[in-house]
């Protein structure tokens, strides 16, 4: 009879000891960002800016206005390894990793509302794609060292 107590108290206070297991003694976890990086078609720059200007960057805002992200940012690339090396990066940053599983599904209805209607957002996503080409696309966690 202690045995099975035993047991039981062990397999009841296991489920509390997973979470101190999970944390660093490192750095303590933030937000999530999903970060794209572009490399831009030759004589593209200026119309890749003004397409970020005028429809990613209002759906952006948007985004975060409906708390579906955190935050933003563009990066540019000032040291090219190669020719095809990315020249432009876009971060979203959102709470955690599931809010990233729920992004796409809840952000259409925003972004279609900016477009006007599904079709011209799937048309403004074909002419993007004249401009760009995805480079990589790379999930990575904020921490804040200890």
């Amino acid at each position: 009879m202690r045995k099975v107590l035993w047991t039981i108290l062990f397999v009841a206070t296991l489920p509390t000891a997973l979470p101190a297991r999970a944390q660093s003694p490192n750095y303590d976890v933030g937000q999530v960002w999903r970060v794209t990086y572009y490399h831009i078609k030759p004589g593209q720059g200026e119309a890749f800016w003004k397409d970020f200007r005028e429809n990613l960057k209002p759906v952006y805002e948007s985004l975060k206005k409906e708390g579906l992200i955190v935050d933003y940012k563009a990066w540019i690339n000032v040291t090219t390894d190669h020719p095809d090396d990315w020249d432009v990066a876009v971060g979203l940053m959102v709470a955690n990793y599931a809010a990233i599983d729920q992004l796409d599904a809840k952000a259409a209805t925003s972004v279609a509302k900016h477009y006007g209607s599904r079709e011209a957002m799937i048309e403004a996503g074909k002419k993007r794609n004249d401009l760009r080409e995805v480079v990589a696309s790379k999930l990575a966690r904020e921490v804040m060292p200890k």
